[in-house]
């Protein structure tokens, strides 16, 4: 691998490490911070790539003046291309491109999270992961088989909002977008933390009958955080899809949800370093797996490794650091002279 091959490769691990980050910290703020358990997170994740699948490239074509010819699962990738031509010579319309998917994920991620706060006020906890996991399922179903929306199985295009920079700096940049959405991310959801609000939820979260005595309403609280994780989630999903330049329905299983899960355990929940940590972790994991499956002979079969060793590492976790590898700091009181 030469120097440039190993740059290139930090660079798309930095991108897609920015995407985890903030996925797990959208599943932070909801479970570690407010104790809610939100399995329909791959779904709001979907919500942002979407977004991205279904309007970019038309919104690309309308602009440009085209007309739309054919279905679009099967020329969506044709008129992708056609925008990214015209991007290079244009780059408002590669900012347009960008930005309008962005702006409609975020509304529409909010919305789905506030209708995911319902049955989270009404059941229990296991009734609850089993309601998230129907809902995230349904709404990945619906795009997989309504092909208008982002080509079903075949997926869709999206053109490279970046073609009017060179080659060279394309990569570096989406870097420097995905880490600028992470460090305003992060340090918004540690001010969060610190804040009076950040007391409140935590105050829920260990004791909710106390803190709804004290006359905190508990519905408009869980309301709140659910949706601000659901549009953190669509920001991260919208990141990817440009990242990835394509979208398809079956990249966002329930296993995508249990996978950011996973990162917040292991890093720590109730620290606002333990997201950064545990997607560190994961990411570092994933790649070092991907390259013994594809470089080290193994005696068996490689398909489920990945499993095995994430699995493995949760119960390790579990067992020997049940904060995790940061775990939440204990709360500051005032000492008494």
């Amino acid at each position: 691998m030469t120097s440039v091959d190993l740059l290139m490769f930090l660079m798309d691990l930095g991108v897609l490490y920015s995407v985890y980050a903030i996925l797990a910290i959208s599943v932070e703020i909801e479970y570690g911070e407010l104790g809610i358990p939100n399995f329909a997170k791959s779904a709001m994740y979907a919500v942002g790539a979407f977004s991205v699948g279904a309007l970019a490239t038309r919104i690309g074509v309308w602009l440009i003046g085209a007309t739309w010819e054919g279905d679009f699962k099967s020329t969506s990738w044709i008129y992708a291309t056609m925008v990214s031509e015209k991007i290079a010579l244009n780059p408002m319309l590669g900012i347009i491109v960008f930005v309008v998917p962005l702006l409609v994920a975020i509304p529409v991620a909010a919305l789905l999270g506030l209708l995911a706060s319902y049955p989270a006020l009404r059941l229990r906890e296991d009734y609850l992961g089993i309601t998230l996991i129907a809902f995230s399922e349904l709404v990945r179903v619906f795009a997989r088989n309504y092909e208008p929306l982002v080509g079903g199985t075949f997926g869709a295009g999206i053109p490279n909002f970046l073609a009017f920079l060179p080659v060279q700096l394309r990569s570096i940049t989406l870097l420097l977008i995905a880490v600028t959405f992470l460090a305003v991310i992060w340090l918004s959801y540690y001010k969060l933390t610190t804040s009076p609000f950040g007391r409140v939820l935590r105050a829920i979260r260990d004791n909710e009958v106390a803190a709804q005595s004290l006359g905190r309403n508990i519905v408009k609280i869980r309301a709140t955080v659910l949706m601000l994780g659901s549009m953190l989630a669509a920001i991260a999903g919208v990141l990817y899809a440009f990242y990835v330049g394509s979208v398809n329905p079956d990249d966002f299983t329930i296993m995508k949800t249990f996978i950011v899960i996973l990162m917040v355990v292991i890093g720590g929940r109730g620290n606002p370093l333990g997201p950064l940590v545990g997607a560190g972790v994961y990411i570092a994991l994933d790649r070092a797996i991907t390259f013994a499956k594809q470089q080290v002979l193994l005696p068996f079969d490689v398909n489920y490794f990945s499993y095995i060793i994430f699995g493995t590492l949760l119960i390790l976790v579990v067992m020997w650091r049940p904060g995790g590898l940061v775990p939440e700091k204990p709360p500051l009181t005032v000492r008494k002279e």
